[in-house]
């Protein structure tokens, strides 16, 4: 279905064996894998918003001449996804092409983090700023904060949405700007499937890569 990475750093895992059933990572140890998926058809898209514990997001509706160019998850189907990420691509609001990762994970996986090139394992509990921006997720206002410390080619808002962490990660820095636009994103478990278009499958879904 695709290959297997460390969430927090990308670096290769050793897979499991007979004598050790967990992923682990040389600089992480025991993890749960990051897996991208090498298709991003419809039956992959069932697959994993039938199998996520997080939602599946995906601006609802897409912004005009926005693709969908990947796909991964945190976990296995067994134990279900404890982090989904789609990657889109498309026209950035100053011009240019924009990418945009949207990221839902669970405390503790480190997945959002490491797309913003962030110090910090996982986002703060609180937050005493006032938010940068908001999405409607869910048909909910969800305040989004950003991350100071993101790498500076990239610009990165993470809030909390369905309990669980919500992240945009945007690159360049300047496509992050349609998070003050009224983004509005739906989770796909559940739902129909809506018709997606699809693009050049992004590089940006292995961290550090």
């Amino acid at each position: 279905m695709g290959s297997s990475w460390c969430p927090r750093c990308g670096n290769d895992l050793v897979a499991p064996t007979e004598y050790d059933k967990t992923w682990r990572c040389s600089r992480h140890g025991q993890i749960l894998p990051l897996t991208i998926l090498t298709r991003i058809d419809e039956p992959a898209i069932h697959h994993v918003r039938d199998h996520a514990e997080v939602p599946l997001w995906l601006p609802d509706p897409m912004p005009v001449g926005w693709v969908l160019t990947g796909l991964a998850t945190v976990g296995d189907a067994p134990g279900g996804y404890r982090a989904t990420v789609v990657s889109l691509q498309g026209p950035a609001p100053l011009g240019g092409v924009g990418e945009w990762l949207i990221v839902a994970e669970e405390p503790g996986i480190g997945l959002g983090a490491s797309y913003a090139g962030a110090a910090m394992a996982a986002p703060p509990p609180v937050s005493t700023e006032l938010p940068a921006a908001k999405v409607h997720a869910l048909g909910h206002p969800t305040p989004l904060w950003p991350v100071a410390d993101s790498h500076a080619d990239r610009s990165a808002y993470v809030g909390e949405a369905a309990g669980v962490w919500l992240w945009l990660i945007s690159f360049p820095a300047d496509a992050g700007y349609a998070v003050l636009e009224d983004l509005a994103v739906t989770d796909l478990r559940g739902q129909n499937l809506p018709i997606l278009e699809t693009g050049e499958f992004s590089l940006r879904l292995r961290p550090g890569h």
